[in-house]
């Protein structure tokens, strides 16, 4: 497999909404857990 290859598997993976975050992706939750480290607050 390319690079190429591989990194659509994985921005796929990442970009499918999923029932155990609230039906939000990986990528909006890890956003959302950086984005309350500089708030100061946890995101969870």
């Amino acid at each position: 497999m390319t690079q190429a290859e591989l990194d659509e598997v994985a921005r796929k993976l990442n970009d499918r909404p999923r029932q155990t975050l609230g039906f939000r992706t990986p990528a909006e939750k890890l956003t959302a857990l950086i984005d309350g480290l500089h708030t100061g607050g946890p995101e969870r």
